[in-house]
């Protein structure tokens, strides 16, 4: 081979070697590097993670949001039904006010649905003993009836005093608090939260009863009415809604076993829950529809002073509860019934015991309107706190059977050693 072919041929080989050893740009080199610290899996790499790996992670922390959002819905199942119930009022108010008849569904149908179950659930021995604690009872109705009542009348002077809304409001707003309790939903947030369903029924239809001669009496204490109820109307509307289906849920349960009932309990406390929340739907329909017949103003200062008072109320009465009935010589689900017995007012007897007061007065519509707010308005606050009430009883009860053990287990060292 020639010279001249042979170094032709070395610096093509010599060209060939630098082409191919000619080193990678910095930022591919970067690249590069990055690549393979996400694909290099082993001890040496301190354990990288895979593209698999970072989607596997991102599909199971959506996962895991997804499941605590799902647990969030069913812990706030109830409040989530009121709060579309009242959307929905807002949007279709016909629907609720007009076509589904509330003055039969709702004031009636529902509210015996709501007893029936109520009276399917418990036992006749469970309402007895309710019905004995003759303490707890006077105390929660001299709650409702009087400090209550007296918290507003001294809001509504102020209010009335300042210009803040007009004297019509503020007196309904005082009628509104010298109202008995609401039954239905006294029940039905009472046992959500877990509370004694029983108790809250003995409180709230004690209420009701006494409501006919109590309720004018405080009226004509702080505003001077003197009016009468008719009771021949209010006592057979008891009788029909409430008594009946009570005794009717009462013979039922007499003859089914206790394992039936507990095997349906919880689809009929959803019912319980389902037929409230049609209740807080027609009423908000019906308030919507008709209108408040005074400014928007008005109406949201005084929905904030019901608020505070609400707020207010339930403060006071959960700290003379856990004062007055302390554990462990009280159970915590007293305390969970106590609050929310403490500030509920009634709306099925509320408003023809208004119009009994005050039929024909020009000013009955602005009377009625406070309870017309009140009391769907302690039922969304009720659905609200009732999950961490429902937590703070389990948590009571819990911690309240570890100390019953522990104290039966001493006194039996202490017979034991006696021995």
């Amino acid at each position: 081979m020639s010279p001249s072919i042979m170094s032709s041929s070395s610096i093509s080989s010599s060209s060939s070697d630098l082409i191919m050893t000619e080193p990678t740009p910095p930022k591919q080199q970067q690249q590069q590097r990055n690549h393979d610290e996400l694909i290099a899996i082993g001890p040496e790499t301190g354990g990288c993670v895979s593209f698999d790996s970072a989607h596997e992670t991102i599909v199971q922390v959506g996962s895991d949001i997804r499941a605590e959002l799902s647990k969030a819905l069913i812990n706030n199942i109830l409040l989530a039904m009121g709060i579309t119930s009242v959307i929905v009022a807002w949007i279709f108010p016909e629907f609720g006010a007009v076509y589904v008849r509330p003055g039969i569904s709702a004031s009636w149908i529902a509210v015996i649905i709501i007893f029936f179950i109520s009276g399917l659930s418990m036992d006749t021995a469970t309402i007895v003993h309710a019905g004995r604690k003759i303490k707890f009872n006077t105390f929660i109705q001299l709650f409702n009836f009087v400090f209550v009542s007296a918290i507003c009348y001294l809001f509504s002077l102020l209010m009335v005093q300042y210009e803040v809304i007009p004297n019509s409001l503020a007196k309904g707003l005082v009628i509104c608090s010298c109202l008995p309790q609401s039954i239905c939903s006294a029940i039905v947030l009472t046992k959500a939260a877990g509370g004694d369903p029983a108790t809250a029924m003995i409180n709230a239809v004690f209420s009701n009863v006494a409501g006919i001669i109590i309720s004018p009496l405080l009226i004509f204490c702080y505003l001077g009415v003197n009016s009468h109820v008719d009771k021949s109307t209010v006592i057979p509307m008891l009788l029909l809604k409430v008594a009946l289906p009570l005794v009717a849920g009462q013979v039922v349960h007499y003859f089914v076993t206790r394992e039936i009932i507990s095997a349906y309990d919880h689809p009929l406390k959803v019912i319980q829950e389902c037929a409230m929340v049609f209740i807080i739907f027609a009423q908000f329909s019906q308030l919507f529809l008709k209108g408040t017949g005074t400014t928007l103003l008005d109406v949201a200062i005084m929905i904030a002073f019901q608020l505070v008072i609400m707020i207010t109320s339930m403060l006071w009465v959960w700290m003379l509860l856990r004062m007055f009935f302390p554990l462990p010589k009280s159970q915590p689900k007293f305390h969970a019934t106590g609050l929310f017995l403490s500030v509920s007012k009634t709306m099925p007897m509320g408003i023809p015991l208004i119009n009994a007061l005050y039929k024909g007065h020009p000013n009955l519509a602005l009377f009625t309107l406070p309870l017309l707010v009140w009391y769907p308005l302690t039922i969304v606050m009720g659905i609200l706190i009732a999950p961490k009430v429902s937590e703070y009883v389990q948590h009571k009860e819990s911690a309240l059977r570890k100390w019953q053990a522990e104290n039966q287990q001493a006194q039996m060292m202490d017979y034991h050693q006696i021995l």
